[in-house]
């Protein structure tokens, strides 16, 4: 039977952060996905400051010939338009596909064993299992997304609170017209708009509705749409679920949880990738303490947050009036909007927020 310190199901970069990670505690860390590298997926491909920081901590180092910065947020909707600019530090837009080599080639350079093209990969009666082989491992890590077969079969399914809406990407030729990441606010959807490359933009939809799709929504912004309309497009259209999920654990025995396995929050947040790699350096040190019961505990303070600022920005989506309300609160507060993004990338806290501050929105 093959033995290892830590085996980790899921070949993502939630995964693979795990594995960065632990490995880089000295244990043996073995990880297994079905799918092969590079592996893509419909997000947004925004890393806000406090990513960037999280990968540094991990030893992967994003250059600007993988993407275009990013100084900060615009909101868009109708005829208000408020930004504000990260306080200390850019962000980076950066394909998928290019953060998966880079977290790839971190962890080759690590020593981290690596499995691609697994046609299975479970866990049997507190074993995992690959293509039929047993692995002995002290440490189990499930990674594998959104409808994790690791969680059901470790019994951690259990949620306190789950929401599900769509997102669909497409990549445009053109020159970037921003260095901020642009959110804008439609009656049935959401476009994120990112820079990320001297010649490309990415494009990403969030919808309530199953069935939207990029040139749909693009027809509630028709200003955007008449500018995108002679580009043409760099990759196809790609959709993935977005859930708004809390587990009730995220630790069972000596197996864990990590990225979307462990509950998620919208990508209306952009946080998706921040609270996988801060989860990771997180249950590093719960298993160098050698007991994962730490990690319960660092779990939900690192998400605690984003749920806040989840709720927050779906309230926005949900309600047409509140929002404008509020942007134009913006609009006229500039620094109000500056505060809450700090809070919402890790530069600031709700503390932040003065009496005068919080009056605006009673």
């Amino acid at each position: 039977m093959t033995q290892t310190d830590a085996f980790i199901a899921g070949g993502g970069p939630a995964g693979l952060a795990a594995a960065i990670a632990i490995r880089g505690k000295g244990f043996s860390v073995m990880l297994a996905d079905h799918a092969i590298p590079p592996i893509d997926k419909a997000c947004g491909e925004g890393l806000m400051p406090d990513s960037i920081a999280a990968l540094k901590t991990l030893g992967v180092e994003i250059s600007s010939e993988d993407g275009a910065g990013i100084r900060g947020i615009r909101f868009l909707d109708n005829d208000t338009a408020v930004a504000a600019d990260f306080a200390t530090g850019a962000g980076m837009a950066v394909r998928r596909t290019v953060l998966h080599k880079r977290l790839v080639s971190r962890a080759a350079e690590l020593g981290v064993e690596m499995i691609w093209g697994a046609k299975r990969v479970s866990l049997d009666a507190g074993c995992p299992v690959v293509d039929g082989s047993k692995i002995s491992s002290r440490f189990i890590v499930g990674a594998d997304g959104l409808k994790s077969t690791f969680r059901d079969q470790a019994g951690l399914s259990a949620a306190r609170y789950q929401a599900t809406r769509f997102g669909f990407r497409r990549h445009f030729q053109t020159l970037p017209w921003s260095n901020y990441v642009e959110i804008y606010w439609g009656r049935k959807a959401q476009i994120f708009l990112a820079p990320t490359g001297m010649r490309e933009v990415a494009l990403a939809v969030l919808s309530p509705n199953a069935t939207t799709r990029v040139g749909d929504s693009l027809e509630e912004f028709p200003a955007l749409r008449d500018r995108l309309k002679s580009c043409a497009p760099t990759s196809s259209e790609r959709g993935a679920i977005t859930i708004t999920r809390r587990l009730r654990r995220v630790t069972r025995s000596n197996v864990a949880l990590i990225g979307d396995a462990s509950g998620s929050v919208d990508s209306i947040t952009g946080q998706g990738m921040c609270l996988a790699f801060r989860q990771a350096l997180a249950l590093a040190d719960s298993i160098a303490e050698g007991s994962l019961k730490n990690y319960q505990r660092r779990h939900e303070a690192i998400n605690r947050r984003a749920r806040v600022m989840t709720r927050l920005m779906l309230l926005l989506a949900h309600y047409p009036r509140l929002r404008r309300r509020i942007l134009r609160v913006f609009a006229s507060e500039p620094e109000l909007f500056a505060k809450l993004l700090a809070i919402h990338v890790g530069e600031g806290s709700f503390g932040d927020l003065g009496a005068r501050d919080l009056l605006y929105f009673a």
